[in-house]
């Protein structure tokens, strides 16, 4: 298996917007609100730079080559798992109880993927290899999952997020929801249609990064401060029902994670 000349162009054009949306994210000083995923960025990359260098270099098919495309990659694995995290906080931390469950979830998760990657990697001719895919098709679903959960419980309790990590949010889960298709294909269809199969990976991070480039077009608006959970009078007198459940909801779910 190879690289086309097609695939060169698309990996060549996705290094560039990388640098671009890293910069962008340096000038807006998105690691002001948005740290892990700004380091993502960076890391990001450092590693594409590093990456062409071994391939023009030593050649894509070197042993150097291998090993460092596949560390790295299971590198960007937990550096995106970190960013869902972070998305994840940025939505929900304001309501103790309901982060208090959420994070509790995304350690089981977290813990779940790990251990089938580690059982699906046992059979394979490179553990490593092995280990790495199966953690990464696995993160793919799971991300698409949790952004989903996240964005409609935000939009059904009208918790609001700043519009740029809405769309850090959205190029995740467009990303990760293209590539849970694209790896539902049969395995000897990946295999056949190999050339596709990279293609469609290649031009959905490219339209990936061009969401965050245009997110990242203008200067970033001002930080909103944390929700502040009122008192029930407050609450009964003034606010909107809905803000009223959710207060009741984070309140419970307390209860129950201290009991």
């Amino acid at each position: 298996m190879h690289l086309t000349p097609a695939h060169l162009l698309l990996v060549a054009a996705s290094s560039l917007l990388e640098v671009l949306v890293c910069a962008l994210a340096l000038r807006r000083r998105l690691h002001a609100t948005l740290p892990l995923f700004t380091a993502y960025l960076a890391v990001l990359v450092a590693r594409e730079l590093i990456l062409w260098w071994f391939y023009l270099g030593l050649g894509y098919t070197s042993r150097a080559a291998f090993y460092y495309y596949w560390v790295t990659q299971g590198i960007l694995v937990v550096a995106r798992a970190a960013v869902v995290v972070e998305i994840a906080w940025r939505a929900l931390h304001g309501y103790r109880g309901v982060w208090a469950l959420g994070w509790r979830l995304l350690c089981l998760v977290g813990l779940i993927l790990l251990f089938h990657a580690a059982i699906n990697a046992g059979g394979n001719a490179s553990f490593l290899v092995g280990f790495i895919v199966t953690a990464e098709r696995d993160l793919e679903l799971a991300v698409a999952g949790i952004l989903v959960a996240v964005l409609a419980f935000g939009r059904y309790y009208r918790i609001r997020l700043d519009p740029v990590q809405k769309m850090v949010a959205l190029g995740l889960g467009f990303y990760s929801a293209v590539q849970v298709l694209n790896n539902a294909l049969p395995r000897e269809w990946q295999t056949l249609y190999f050339d596709w199969w990279t293609a469609i990976r290649l031009t959905t991070f490219l339209a990936t990064l061009l969401i965050w480039l245009w997110a990242l077009r203008k200067p970033l608006p001002v930080a909103a401060p944390a929700p502040a959970l009122l008192p029930q009078g407050v609450y009964d007198e003034l606010s909107p029902q809905v803000n009223y459940r959710l207060r009741v909801l984070s309140e419970r779910l307390l209860e129950i994670l201290k009991s």
